[in-house]
């Protein structure tokens, strides 16, 4: 079979990214690629997102290159690494197939406060959605990081090469980058049973502005001409983790209720990486023993103290909880995102509880040895 021929999408739910030739070395990548992804959509985004499909433009509304050929199998490099460019920079184009996610719920939550006031957009918030989807769930090679495609196709368009340096640069003032974890997927992805979707009024209604207090202020952005400036904020929320001998603070117990409140808009198996996300939205203090023990709680669970006792928390089979250990779950927290790097801390210490527990569990099910004796 031929290089074309395993470009083609042989099923209909997913299409594949397939770099061959010199591009090949692009399927090494296809193993970073963290476990949970997110996605903010409205009815007026130029492709599709429900809780059944998400769609390109392309996919949404047909183009003169198939929408379901793989990228790489495309015959021109430059248009190619055109249409990446333009996608990048949300210019609008008569082609565009990919589909951006982002492994940073911070920015994705910021992306719901630049949308509200985008004269493009303008939608009302219970018209704004978030989506997560769990990347275990497709096949490897169904997401590529924006780093990875950029990469691949730098050498044919001179634009590309500055708008990589532009992610990688340091800012001028702030301490960080503008980098925002994206990733794609190409055409249409069927994640239906394998995403949650919430609306971002219901989110807000249980506490959002409690775990910011400047994501009030970004609600009360008013509609204008000219994009809000979302980037910078992102930056300067980020400028907490990079303070130097301050003192990361524990989780206020209003903070606390906002996440747990949050996070029981999902389904109980998202609620552990949405919390976790949720709390890493600004640096937190290590070994939060007020922290992890209500993640213990039946409250945030549903399960009893018994089952806790039992070597059940948070995940109900031997199967899912396994799912949690740093092996089963990839967490890819680059320098340039400090707040997937505290969530990644946050999981890790999760988890550790966890194992604790389990220890604990084991040992006091060991039967009690009587004590020796000898007969005299």
């Amino acid at each position: 079979m031929s290089e074309r021929m395993r470009s083609v999408r042989l099923d209909p739910e997913w299409l594949l990214f397939n770099p061959t030739g010199d591009k090949a070395w692009v399927r090494e990548k296809f193993d970073d690629i963290p476990r949970y992804l997110f996605r903010v959509y409205t009815p007026k985004s130029r492709g599709i997102t429900d809780s059944v499909w998400t769609k390109s433009m392309d996919a949404r509304l047909g183009s003169l290159i198939p929408p379901d050929r793989d990228i790489f199998a495309r015959d021109n490099d430059r248009q190619v690494a055109s249409m990446l460019h333009r996608h990048l920079n949300w210019w609008m184009g008569h082609e565009d197939n990919l589909v951006s996610w982002t492994s940073s719920l911070l920015f994705a939550i910021m992306y719901i406060f630049y949308l509200h006031a985008s004269s493009r957009d303008g939608s009302a918030f219970d018209n704004i959605f978030l989506c997560v989807v769990d990347t275990a769930d497709f096949p490897r090679g169904v997401f590529l990081r924006d780093m990875d495609l950029i990469d691949a196709y730098l050498a044919f368009d001179g634009s590309l090469k500055n708008f990589r340096n532009l992610r990688l640069r340091k800012h001028k003032s702030h301490s960080g980058s503008y980098y925002f974890g994206e990733y794609f997927s190409q055409g249409a992805l069927r994640i239906e049973g394998k995403c949650q979707v919430v609306q971002a009024q219901a989110m807000i209604d249980r506490g959002l502005y409690d775990l910011q207090p400047e994501f009030r202020d970004f609600a009360e952005w008013e509609k204008q001409l000219y994009p809000p400036p979302w980037a910078e904020p992102v930056l300067r929320l980020r400028e907490e983790f990079y303070q130097v001998g301050v003192e990361r603070q524990r989780i206020s117990t209003k903070e606390l209720e906002a996440v747990m409140n949050i996070a029981d808009l999902f389904s109980p198996r998202w609620r552990l990486p949405l919390a976790a996300n949720l709390i890493a939205f600004r640096p937190r203090q290590r070994r939060d023993i007020g922290l992890l023990s209500r993640f213990r709680a039946a409250s945030f669970t549903g399960l009893s103290l018994q089952a806790l006792c039992n070597e059940i928390i948070l995940i109900k089979t031997d199967n899912e909880r396994e799912d949690w250990s740093p092996m089963r779950t990839k967490i890819v927290a680059y320098s340039t995102l400090p707040e997937v790097q505290q969530y990644r801390v946050i999981m890790q210490e999760v988890y550790q509880d966890f194992c604790s527990i389990k220890i604990i569990g084991q040992l006091k099910e060991i039967p009690e040895i009587p004590p020796f004796s000898v007969a005299i």
